[in-house]
């Protein structure tokens, strides 16, 4: 995805672990912005080398221009990953694949991935179609996937939850209903109970 919901970031971050990380699906370069600025929030003494991939070309020309990537290159999953990272981080991009392919993709991120990979996706079907960003229309801007917190439990993740605002919780549309004000105060509960959030934040350590 071109961007994602700055909620993740606390989420995520802690995540990271180890000297490189795999961006994939780039986008418009947060993810190395933050990695390179807030690396201290995962642990870590010095910035790990981030790379980054990503399939809509123009997104590869933000990234290179941030000077926060050490290599950037154009790919589209699924298929094989060429090479081997720390932690490899895959923000909002599984909802993305068509839904046959997701296997594929969860085998391809896990097999480069020394350490660690982090995934975070709707945590609710959230179809759609592609586009328009700050660089043009994006067709990889559509979602055709949906991968649920059991799925991914299943598959060896360990899950939490970021943003509380999932359409399908009836407490979030209990208090939208009511027009509870101070809802965003309530962001650290999908952390406690990860069905309320709006995206799942999922993570497995690889041996």
């Amino acid at each position: 995805m071109s961007s994602s919901a700055t909620f993740l970031d606390p989420v995520v971050l802690p995540l990271i672990a180890g000297e490189t990380v795999l961006d994939v699906g780039c986008g418009y370069g947060r993810w190395g912005g933050l990695i390179r600025s807030n690396f201290w929030e995962a642990g870590l003494a010095t910035p790990p080398c981030v790379d980054g991939l990503d399939a809509f070309e123009p997104n590869i020309s933000l990234c290179v221009s941030s000077g926060n990537y050490r290599r950037v290159w154009l790919q589209q999953l699924p298929g094989p990953i060429d090479g081997r990272w720390d932690t490899v981080l895959a923000s909002e991009i599984i909802e993305h694949m068509e839904q046959s392919d997701v296997t594929a993709v969860l085998d391809a991120l896990e097999g480069a991935a020394i350490k660690r990979v982090i995934i975070t996706t709707p945590n609710f079907p959230y179809f759609r179609g592609g586009s328009e960003t700050l660089v043009g229309f994006n067709e990889f801007e559509a979602h055709h996937a949906y991968v649920s917190q059991r799925d991914l439990v299943r598959r060896g993740y360990q899950v939490t939850g970021a943003g509380f605002c999932n359409p399908r919780s009836w407490l979030f549309r209990g208090l939208r209903k009511l027009r509870v004000p101070g809802r965003e105060g309530l962001d650290s509960l999908p952390r406690a109970f990860p069905s309320l959030g709006h995206t799942t934040v999922a993570w497995k350590d690889v041996h």
